[in-house]
């Protein structure tokens, strides 16, 4: 029906909202002025519009210009994303749990990086590709290759085993350590591993390894007692704590110093290499005070069987270039000690220095076993030559006339023009001729020579001849 306007009657024709354009208006009277103006009808309707460039637009077509048609919001996969409406807002939720990578261009998104396990990884990540090929994994086990490309767990649920490489096996293997000599293992407490060493026993060798033992005040002996060696600062103690002379670097307690019989040992100071004097060696017996000192004995090896017993050797230093060391015994004269014998060096002349040479056994005297016998050929005349200190002359066997005599010269290198020369005639024969008186002296004694006479000194008229020996003994002052 139509519809009429009160002011004029006038009847208007319907106006749907599409036939709505810019001439169609309302009229509006402002109520305080009175004046009327115009509004235009599509102001009143609205219009949407997508701001954004390239956007999904959150409404559909308007067919009717006062009715807003907005699109639904709904989730894709629900097991991923929900939609829900809280407090007037629109609510997306992401499940992370849903978010299935496999879907997913890590290429394109690089959600990922430096992750490769060449090609897409399921269940356990293999050896090869840097995972362990396990499933699962007991608590405190440890991982290790029980072959080649595979890892497995060992797991130990006893305390204090370690892990033992078995080279049959080539694999490790959880194992219970023994305690050995001197060790004892207390594995009590958890996680612990005590080794205890008392060392009480050895059953090899001890090798420090070129490091120091620390003895502090303590010593190394057989019972475990106070004695046998003992190092305090730069002094050694060989023997008891009551018995060592602590003055020294080395001290000996009590006993002695013996050497093994693989080598000859040789006790000295440590040569010099320069122009510095060389250290003295003393050997020294124990002094007393009001008792008898001790004796310096020196004592070669005997012989327990048939083989030769050792000899008492004392050799003096030799010089490259200088002078060669002599042998000196010297005794005390009153408060100073004085050269008694030296034996000198090269020429090996033996010096009394001080007092005689005093032999005080019966049947002892002076043996020169380089004594020399020589003999005359040809006559009573002929010279005789013999270079030793003492000797024997045969002389020639000739008819010795009464009151007659023979000279002949005697060459000996041993004389010196103020030797002592000491002669003694010795008849050979069974039986002397009877009557007859020899006699033998010497003159025109010279360096190497000297002029022998034998003269027969008898006044009855009696020839000798008998064969007759000159016993000789050459004494020399220098």
């Amino acid at each position: 029906m139509p519809q009429y306007d009160r002011e004029s009657d006038i009847a208007y024709k319907t106006l749907t909202k599409t036939d709505i354009n810019s001439n169609d208006i309302f009229r509006v009277t402002n109520r305080a002025t009175g004046k009327k103006r115009k509004l235009a009808v599509e102001t009143m309707m609205p219009s949407l519009a997508t701001s954004g460039v390239s956007s999904e637009q959150l409404y559909v077509s308007i067919t009717n210009k006062n009715q807003l048609n907005f699109k639904g919001i709904k989730s894709g996969d629900t097991g991923l994303l929900t939609v829900a409406t809280t407090s007037n807002n629109i609510v997306l939720t992401v499940l992370e749990a849903g978010i299935d990578l496999s879907l997913c261009n890590n290429a394109t998104s690089g959600f990922l990086t430096g992750v490769d396990f060449t090609g897409t990884v399921t269940g356990e990540c293999g050896v090869t590709n840097g995972g362990t090929g396990l499933s699962t994994i007991a608590k405190g086990a440890i991982l290790y290759a029980d072959a080649a490309d595979s890892i497995a767990a060992a797991a130990s649920s006893t305390n204090g085993q370690i892990l033992v490489y078995n080279s049959t096996t080539g694999i490790p293997a959880w194992s219970t350590l023994n305690a050995g000599t001197n060790l004892t293992l207390d594995v009590s407490s958890a996680g612990v591993l005590k080794l205890d060493a008392t060392l009480s026993t050895l059953a090899a060798d001890l090798d420090c390894d070129n490091n120091d033992i620390d003895l502090g005040t303590g010593y190394l002996s057989s019972d475990g007692a106070q004695n046998g060696v003992r190092v305090t600062g730069n002094n050694m103690y060989l023997g008891s704590s009551a018995n060592y002379h602590n003055a020294d670097q080395l001290n000996l307690g009590n006993g002695g110093i013996r050497f093994g019989n693989t080598f000859a040992p040789t006790i000295k100071p440590t040569a010099t290499t320069s122009s510095t004097a060389g250290q003295a060696l003393s050997l020294e017996s124990g002094g007393s005070a009001d008792g008898t000192s001790g004796n310096l004995n020196l004592t070669a090896g005997t012989a327990s069987g048939s083989g030769t017993a050792g000899s008492v050797v004392i050799t003096s230093g030799k010089s490259g270039s200088g002078t060669d060391g002599n042998i000196q015994l010297k005794t005390y004269t009153g408060a100073t000690a004085t050269d008694a014998v030296t034996i000198a060096a090269e020429g090996q002349d033996v010096t009394v220095n001080t007092g005689s040479l005093i032999i005080t056994g019966a049947a002892e005297g002076i043996i020169h076993s380089g004594s020399a016998s020589v003999g005359q050929t040809g006559s009573a005349t002929t010279a005789v030559t013999s270079n030793t200190t003492s000797g024997i002359i045969t002389l020639y066997g000739a008819v010795l006339a009464s009151a007659a005599e023979v000279e002949f010269t005697f060459t000996n290198s041993t004389i010196k023009s103020d030797s002592v020369i000491l002669t003694g005639l010795e008849c050979v024969a069974s039986g002397r001729t009877g009557g007859a008186n020899i006699q033998v002296y010497f003159h025109t004694k010279t360096a190497g020579s000297c002029k022998i006479v034998v003269v027969n000194t008898d006044d009855v008229a009696t020839d000798a001849a008998d064969v007759f020996k000159i016993n000789y003994l050459i004494v020399n002052k220098s």
